[in-house]
């Protein structure tokens, strides 16, 4: 039974290296981290996660009835999506106060992020509907505006719209409204979306009827491997 065994061995190992390889080809790269989305979060003295947030691989759309970060922000509804290759935030009639007599609000704000497949870059945009700076010195908010456009509410706040940043893995994340108050580590950040520079859908590498086929052509090489260590056997066997 030694060349029985050894071939049946083969078999079993050629069948099990095939197995793991399909498996392994149909699962996105485990180094990226998810394309994500949220409403709104807060850091310094006010300090909040993520509200509303949407991810991929995870959960998509995430729908919210607000991202309040009392006393900094009031919403209304908020909608995270996140795909494949693709992330989106979109935020309801956001009130920020900037302080006592200053206040930034908008009707919606939305900000979206995209891998292109074919060029390998990432891209975003933001959008603001209505935004506005009240109070001492009224501003208007660019409802388009450029990436990292730049609003200076002198002595209180300095607001970036449509703020992207790009780490170095290539993950772009886009902030519709990001606000730092002045003399304060306290930031706001509203409608933020985050995108990997990959796709992250499993796309197998023998999709669909071709990996049964290649799977069925090692079971059978692994039988006529077998079946050529009992042949031989058998005329050692009447060779002796």
């Amino acid at each position: 039974m030694k060349f029985t065994m050894h071939g049946i061995g083969k078999a079993a190992g050629a069948l099990a290296l095939a197995g793991s390889i399909l498996v392994a080809t149909a699962l996105p790269a485990a180094a990226a981290s998810p394309n994500r989305a949220y409403g709104a979060s807060a850091g310094g003295l006010i300090s909040h996660g993520p509200i509303g947030q949407a991810t991929f691989p995870g959960t998509s759309p995430v729908t919210v009835a607000h991202a309040n970060i009392a006393p900094l922000l009031t919403t209304g509804i908020v909608h995270d999506t996140a795909g494949p290759t693709s992330a989106s935030s979109t935020v309801a009639n956001p009130l920020a106060g900037l302080g006592k007599l200053v206040s930034l609000t908008a009707t919606v704000v939305t900000s979206s992020c995209s891998f292109n497949t074919n060029t390998g870059k990432v891209t975003g945009t933001a959008h603001i509907t209505n935004g506005k700076v009240t109070g001492v010195v009224p501003l208007t908010l660019q409802s388009n505006p450029p990436p990292n456009t730049h609003v200076s509410v002198p002595g209180i706040a300095s607001i970036t719209l449509n703020r992207q940043t790009t780490a170095l893995d290539g993950t772009l994340t886009v902030q519709a409204i990001h606000v730092s108050l002045v003399g304060s580590t306290q930031t706001l950040s509203i409608g933020v979306s985050v995108c990997n520079a990959a796709n992250l859908a499993p796309v197998p590498i023998l999709p669909g009827r071709s990996a049964q086929i290649v799977l069925g052509a090692l079971v059978l090489l692994a039988l006529v491997g077998l079946g050529y260590q009992v042949s031989t056997r058998r005329r050692r066997t009447a060779a002796a």
